[in-house]
């Protein structure tokens, strides 16, 4: 989770948002990053409570998180003796890269560099990959449990190693391949040349929208994360254990979700991040029936919004975060649309599977 609670600048939206951006971007020195980092939590509790949709609170907690970013990599360039030996940017994935970010998250990062640079290169770009992830990690942002970080040599390459990279997950698409390229798909650029990733997504997003093996598996991996479905058409929970009575709005819908909508983007061929993007262009171009769209693009208003809802009222008791939510917390409204939202995942993802075994991928 993104810093402590603590008060301040979080007094409420917009002016907060831009207030916190501006100081964001003025900081001296990692330790006031830090202090206006904890802002972010009561901030976006604020946001929650002023009826701000929770996509909307989500871009702007990306956007902070990007000003964040930029600034603490400015501060690294000027620790660093030598110049950066040639074009690079840095590169968000996840939640982040799709402008969907909450507080209650990890930092998923890569970065890109120009080709033909000088020997030795890349020790500076791991110079400064390291001291911003660790500047992040110090904000409240904790350092990727999977290696998603530009630390890592595999998430910091040249334009021609992202090239490769990116046709070998597209070519020879095998169940961590694919995982991989749901990383890279997702990637933005948040400083530096954004021109020097950004043909290389577009390439790929080609590439995979005409290879149908491609598509079977990436197709095959969203059907995995399954809603808890009772039999008898209510919200399954656990009877005993840790999680009695809990759903993880996460697991059960958020990533299903998400996952729904990079298919049908990627079948579609546009280069949307966003998930309600992804899915109003996929049905824009045919890839997805409207009325299929629509439920979808509901479901995960609903359940952000919920999850919004919930985290705020968290925030404000001193609880911790989690997307493991009691059920009983939720209003009836909520429950209806939450289980609204797993009807229309267990839909798509029986067509996805149907559509997976007629072709025989």
């Amino acid at each position: 989770m993104i810093g402590p609670v603590v008060e301040g600048l979080a007094t409420g939206p917009p002016a907060a948002v831009a207030d916190l951006a501006q100081a964001l971007g003025r900081a001296e020195g990692q330790p006031a990053l830090q202090r206006l980092a904890g802002e972010f939590v009561p901030l976006q509790a604020s946001l929650a409570h002023s009826g701000m949709a929770g996509t909307a609170q989500a871009r702007l907690i990306t956007g902070l998180v990007d000003t964040l970013t930029r600034r603490l990599i400015a501060l690294a360039e000027a620790e660093l003796a030598e110049p950066a030996p040639g074009p690079w940017a840095w590169l968000a994935c996840g939640s982040q890269g799709r402008a969907e970010q909450t507080v209650h998250t990890d930092q998923d990062n890569a970065l890109v560099y120009a080709d033909g640079l000088p020997k030795g290169a890349d020790d500076w770009y791991r110079a400064l990959a390291q001291r911003v992830t660790g500047g992040l990690d110090a904000c409240g942002l904790p350092h990727c449990p999977g290696g998603v970080s530009p630390a890592n040599r595999e998430w910091r390459r040249s334009v021609s190693g992202w090239r490769q990279a990116m046709r070998s997950v597209v070519e020879a698409p095998e169940r961590k391949a694919v995982m991989l390229a749901t990383h890279y798909l997702d990637l933005r650029g948040v400083a530096g040349d954004p021109s020097l990733f950004e043909p290389v997504r577009e390439e790929a997003l080609a590439a995979a929208a005409a290879n149908r093996r491609f598509i079977a598996r990436l197709s095959d991996g969203a059907t995995r994360p399954r809603p808890p479905w009772h039999a008898l058409g209510r919200i399954w929970t656990p009877w005993v254990g840790e999680h009695a009575g809990r759903v993880d709005l996460k697991q059960g819908a958020i990533l299903p979700l998400v996952q729904l909508a990079r298919v049908y983007a990627v079948r579609a061929g546009v280069s949307a991040r966003h998930t309600l993007e992804r899915l109003e262009q996929a049905a824009a171009a045919g890839a997805l029936a409207e009325d299929d769209a629509e439920r979808l693009m509901a479901g995960y208003r609903a359940v952000i919004a919920t999850r919004a809802r919930l985290h705020a009222e968290a925030i404000r008791a001193g609880r911790p975060l989690h997307n493991q939510v009691p059920v009983a917390d939720l209003t009836g409204a909520e429950y209806r649309a939450v289980r609204g939202a797993f009807r229309a995942i267990l839909r798509r993802q029986r067509v996805l599977r149907q559509a997976v075994i007629r072709e025989g991928l």
